[in-house]
C-alpha cells in the first residue's frame, strides 16, 4: 500500500514545488508515512493526529513503516538526498538514528518490512533479508521494473508470500516460502504497473501499463478470480490496496480518480482466465461500486482498519501541497469523512480556504507504546515482537557471539559481476 511518484514533464515541474517526495501506509492502514525534502514523518489517521515529524540533513525517497514499531526503512532522494539512493537505513525512532543498512549498486526503488523479513526493488531485481541479521535470505531477477513493484504477506510469519514481476513482460513470479514454490501467473500482455498482495498472501492484484483493467488473482492455482474495469481511457495506476478482510480493492491513477471494487467472496474461483477475458469483450466485466474524488494527483491508497468503509488516499493537490483524505465510499458517490494538508508546498503560496496542518510538538510521540525498546547498534539479533494495545515493541537480545560489523549487508557474495550500467549507476550516486 505505498508509491513513490515517478513524474516526467509537467509532473516533475510540480514535484520540484513540493516538499512532498514519497508516501506509504503501514501494513494495518491506520498510519501514514511521508517522505519529504527535509525528511519523515509519522501521521495516525484515526484520530488524526502528526505522531513523529523528524527533521534530517536532506530528503527522504522511500519511507516504509513496520506495523508501528520504532523500526523504519529510510532510502534518500529529492534533490538533496539525506543519504545515497541505493542505500537502505533501518531507522530506529527510539534512539533517532540508524542502526544498520543495505547498500547495493542500483538506485533503491521499493522497500518492504515484515516482523521476519526487508525485501528490497532494484530496476532489475529483487533482495530479501532476514530482518533479524540482515543476511541475505533470497535474490529474485526481474523484467525491468522502474517503478519498483513488490509486495510482501504480512500476517503469517512462517509462510511469507513475495510477489514481484517475472523476467517475462506482463507476468507475475510469486514465491510461496512456507511451500516452497513458484508461481508464475501470465497476468497481462503489456508491462506491469501495479501490484498488491493480501495480507496473507492468497490473493493477489495486477493492473497493466494501460490501466484499463484489473484483475484479481488466486495465488495458490494462478486462477483468475475477478476482472474489474476501472476505465477505457489509457491511464497511469499509482496504487493498488486491498482492504484488511479481503472484501474490497481500491485503484489510483493520474486521472485523479479512486475506484473501490467489491472482492465478492460468492464468486466461483474456478473462473479460467479466459472466462474472464470473453466477459471483457462482452462487456459483462465488474465495475467499481463507488468513486472518490478531490486529489488531482494521488499517490498511494489504503483502507483505514475503523472506522468501516474508509479509503485513505494521499497525493498531492493543485498547488502542490501534499493532502490526505478520508473518505465513506458506502455509497456509490463516496462522501469526505476529512482533509488534511500534511506537507506543503515549498514556493506555492498557501491558500487560505485549506486549514493548517496540526503544529509537531518540538518532542514528537515515539512510535511504540509499552516497555522502551532495546537494539544492538552493531547488529539485530534475536528480535522479538510484543503485542500491546496495537502496538508492537520491538527488542534485542544480547548474543555471545560476535555481530556483524555496523549492522551492514554485503550483497558482493550473492551479486554478479557489474555491467556497465551498475558501474555508471554507482558511480553516480
Amino acid at each position: 500500500m505505498d508509491s513513490t511518484l515517478n513524474t516526467n514533464g509537467d509532473d516533475a515541474a510540480e514535484e520540484q514545488h513540493s516538499s512532498l517526495l514519497t508516501c506509504s501506509f503501514n501494513q494495518d492502514g491506520g498510519c501514514l508515512a511521508i517522505g519529504t525534502t527535509h525528511g519523515f514523518s509519522i501521521h495516525n489517521l484515526h484520530p488524526y493526529q502528526c505522531s513523529v515529524s523528524r527533521k534530517l540533513q536532506g530528503g527522504i525517497g522511500v519511507v516504509e513503516m513496520l506495523f508501528r514499531c520504532n523500526l523504519i526503512a529510510l532510502v534518500g532522494g529529492g534533490p538533496s538526498p539525506n543519504s545515497p539512493p541505493h542505500r537502505v537505513l533501518i531507522w530506529d525512532d527510539h534512539l533517532q538514528k540508524a542502526i544498520g543498512e543495505l547498500s547495493f549498486r542500483q538506485v533503491v526503488l521499493s522497500v518492504k518490512l515484515r516482523r521476519d523479513a526487508i525485501a528490497v526493488a532494484l530496476k532489475d531485481r529483487i533482495y530479501v533479508y532476514h530482518l533479524a541479521d540482515l543476511s541475505l535470505r533470497d535474490k529474485i531477477y526481474t523484467a525491468d521494473n522502474p517503478h519498483g513493484l513488490l509486495c510482501v504477506s504480512t500476517t503469517a510469519v512462517q509462510d511469507m508470500v513475495v510477489s514481484c514481476p517475472s523476467v517475462t513482460e506482463g507476468h507475475v513470479r510469486v514465491e510461496l516460502y512456507g511451500m516452497r514454490k513458484t508461481v508464475l501467473i501470465p497476468a497481462h500482455e503489456s508491462s506491469l504497473r501495479g501490484l498488491a498482495l493480501t495480507a496473507d498472501g492468497t490473493k493477489l492484484a495486477t493492473a497493466s501499463t494501460k490501466g484499463t483493467v484489473i484483475r484479481v488473482w488466486n495465488v495458490a492455482n494462478s486462477s483468475c478470480l475477478f476482472e474489474f474495469r476501472r476505465g477505457v481511457e489509457r491511464v497511469s495506476i499509482t496504487c493498488l490496496a486491498f482492504s484488511w478482510d479481503h472484501a474490497f480493492l481500491a485503484c489510483t491513477s493520474d486521472k485523479g480518480t479512486a475506484h473501490v471494487f467489491e472482492v465478492s467472496a460468492s464468486s466461483s474461483e474456478k473462473k479460467s482466465w479466459l472466462a474472464s477475458v470473453r466477459k471483457s469483450i462482452e462487456g459483462e466485466t465488474k465495475k467499481s461500486i463507488s468513486q472518490i474524488r478531490g486529489i488531482p494527483r494521488p499517490m498511494a491508497c489504503a483502507f483505514l482498519p475503523d472506522p468501516p468503509h474508509t479509503l485513505a488516499v494521499v497525493g498531492w493537490d493543485g498547488r502542490g501541497n501534499g493532502v490526505l483524505s478520508l473518505s465513506d465510499f458506502s455509497k456509490e458517490e463516496a462522501s469526505r469523512i476529512a482533509y488534511h494538508v500534511i506537507a506543503k508546498s515549498a514556493s506555492v503560496p498557501f491558500h487560505k480556504g485549506i486549514p493548517d496542518p496540526p503544529a509537531a510538538p518540538e518532542q514528537c510521540g515515539k512510535l511504540y507504546v509499552g516497555e522502551s525498546v532495546n537494539v544492538l547498534e552493531e547488529g539485530m539479533k534475536e528480535i522479538t515482537f510484543q503485542e500491546d494495545d496495537g502496538f508492537v515493541s520491538v527488542s534485542t537480545n544480547h548474543d555471545e557471539t560476535e555481530p556483524a560489523e555496523n549492522g551492514e549487508a554485503n550483497e558482493n557474495k550473492e551479486a554478479p559481476e557489474k555491467t556497465d550500467d551498475e558501474e555508471e549507476t554507482k558511480e553516480a550516486s
